[in-house]
């Protein structure tokens, strides 16, 4: 009889730890390509990774810059980029991530219409429309959680992402802009809520000048990262004098090294980060995703410290509308 009992409790055991390793399985998310969505007569694509259950889920707007694609961003066949980590950040923390294509500008290359009236090379597309109504029909779609929409983007459209927080800032819980400053010639429509902002930009950037002027290519003018994020703290109202962070120079080849500068008890629980990639080039920072020394020759050094999609992700997890 004793013998039965223990039979029974062994086979207990072993049914509950059968059920405990089912549910810490990860469910794979699905990453959809080339979805379309027509706007003012124009076909526009995006591409979008969610989980399996999306419903009140976090979602991440991945805006490529000039020249690129949501293709470049995903790296798909295309070479290395950091934009495409926030797939496996996404996997990890169960959100939605949303990677729009930009349109084609006289010049034939990819880009957003971030109403700087200095750059003629970028699109003349509504796109604060077209991400509009792309939210719209992916909330009917996923059902994402519409507090917990953020836009991160790079270069032109880090420009973007702050043209959306001036037009949109009901839409957006915070936002981060790399490799850019604010512009200094715009039409955008202003906005004075609060909402948290996040820059991560190369001292040594030669495409976008980190203490302000002219981008390369007479692509318009901006003003400073200083200047940028003094823009920012004085809008939210937070502390003045930032909390400091040096992070570990763990790869010494990259002649960079990252400073985060954090000014924290904004309204409405605001915050303004300032990621200074010191030696950084015009490049997203990253770990795994690296790119080729013949590009770097072009966009100046990467840092290899930090991995840029993780970075942000953890100042995005915490805020919402």
């Amino acid at each position: 009889m004793r013998v039965l009992i223990k039979l029974i409790f062994l086979n207990l055991l072993l049914l509950m730890s059968c059920k405990q390793d089912e549910s810490e399985l990860s469910v794979e998310p699905i990453l959809k390509l080339d979805e379309t969505l027509i706007v003012d007569g124009i076909t526009r694509t995006y591409h979008i990774q969610y989980p399996q259950d999306s419903e009140n889920k976090p979602l991440v707007i991945v805006l490529h810059g000039h020249g690129g694609s949501s293709d470049q961003s995903l790296g798909l066949g295309l070479g290395k980029n950091p934009q495409k980590i926030w797939l496996e950040v996404a996997r990890e923390h169960k959100f939605t991530v949303l990677v729009p294509n930009g349109e084609l500008g006289q010049e034939n290359t990819r880009g957003w219409n971030d109403c700087r009236t200095d750059d003629v090379a970028n699109p003349t597309t509504d796109d604060v429309k077209f991400i509009t109504s792309l939210l719209e029909e992916v909330e009917i779609i996923y059902k994402h959680n519409v507090n917990r929409v953020y836009v991160a983007g790079v270069s032109n459209g880090a420009l973007m992402a702050q043209r959306l927080v001036e037009e949109i800032p009901e839409k957006i819980a915070a936002f981060a802009s790399i490799v850019n400053n604010r512009a200094v010639n715009s039409n955008c429509l202003d906005s004075n809520e609060p909402i948290s902002a996040l820059f991560m930009n190369g001292t040594l950037d030669l495409f976008v000048p980190y203490d302000g002027g002219q981008i390369l290519g007479d692509r318009g003018l901006v003003r400073s990262t200083d200047e940028s994020v003094t823009h920012w703290v004085i809008r939210n109202q937070t502390d003045t004098t930032p909390i400091i962070e040096n992070f570990d120079d763990i790869n010494n080849s990259d002649n960079s090294s990252v400073q985060k500068f954090t000014y924290l008890n904004g309204l409405n629980n605001t915050q303004v980060i300032l990621y200074k990639i010191n030696g950084g080039g015009h490049t997203e920072p990253s770990i795994i995703e690296n790119y080729s020394q013949a590009y770097l020759n072009i966009v100046g050094e990467q840092n290899k410290d930090i991995e840029m999609a993780q970075e942000v992700w953890k100042f995005f997890e915490d805020k919402a509308k």
